[in-house]
């Protein structure tokens, strides 16, 4: 599938990954979400956000999760002077929100907070055992029916997750959104690809940078000084080049920049299979 904004554009191979913005961990056990609003930063935050998109990223990722509906009301201020259509936003139900008559509630929330009229793509953020995240299905199918929701994703769902999902919605799934990156594939193997391939299902990846541990990765960095490239834009390439979406958090124009550039690099076949076998 490819997706598009409801105008018709294509979405810029580098997404916008929005964990961390006006949030951070909560590491209460009795908190409902696992990140906390946080109120410090969101004139910058708004700003880079505004930045992204003014170099042609129009590929929103938001959650329920980050700051609790905080992280929504930042993208929200940051597009109002934005043409809605031409963005693509997607936004992830958490494990609270997925029970019967719990959807549209949580759906009217989120909309209210990014001040839209519509989600391109709402996804069920994972299949956490023991929730009937299930039941969330047939609830997003009728917000598809009534265009208030776009498309229908799932997040951190093996192959048999995405089967059961499968078996129950009338809309096909398309995106899985996982933790994909050059130095974690696990998760992501060539029995997931294929699946995700014959059921037309984009892969999007989040963390897939992880700047730290690339910079420290001797195939990484010798491809990146072949290509006077940086190792997190070799690490975006390969992903770009293996078709998936990835969606990077960024939030200084520099690393934005340097995000946006890794579109211009052309891996060889045989980096790429280097890259595969780390």
């Amino acid at each position: 599938m490819n997706l598009q904004t409801k105008s018709g554009k294509p979405l810029n191979p580098i997404g916008i990954g929005t964990w961390g913005i006006g949030s951070e961990l909560d590491l209460d056990p009795r908190a409902k979400y696992k990140a906390k609003p946080v109120h410090d930063n969101e004139e910058a935050e708004i700003e880079a956000l505004q930045y992204s998109l003014s170099k042609g990223q129009n590929h929103i990722d938001c959650a329920e999760l980050y700051g609790g509906f905080y992280t929504d009301e930042i993208v929200g201020r940051a597009i109002v002077d934005h043409p809605r259509e031409d963005l693509f936003i997607a936004d992830k139900l958490w494990k609270t929100s997925v029970g019967t008559g719990l959807v549209r509630p949580t759906v009217d929330q989120m909309l209210k907070k990014l001040g839209t009229s519509y989600i391109d793509l709402l996804y069920i953020h994972a299949p956490w055992p023991g929730v009937g995240w299930q039941e969330a299905i047939p609830q997003i199918d009728e917000l598809i029916d009534a265009g208030i929701v776009r498309h229908f994703g799932v997040s951190n769902f093996t192959i048999e997750d995405m089967q059961k999902a499968q078996a129950i919605a009338t809309y096909p799934i398309a995106a899985n959104q996982m933790n994909f990156n050059v130095l974690y594939k696990d998760e992501v193997d060539q029995a997931f690809r294929d699946f995700c391939k014959r059921h037309d299902i984009q892969i999007v990846a989040y963390q897939p940078i992880k700047r730290r541990e690339v910079l420290h990765n001797e195939t990484i960095t010798q491809i990146a000084s072949a290509h006077n490239a940086s190792a997190a834009q070799v690490a975006l390439a390969w992903l770009v080049q293996l078709g998936m979406l990835p969606i990077p958090k960024a939030t200084n124009k520099a690393h934005i920049d340097e995000n946006l550039k890794a579109t211009e690099l052309q891996l060889t076949d045989d980096e790429i299979k280097e890259l595969e076998a780390l």
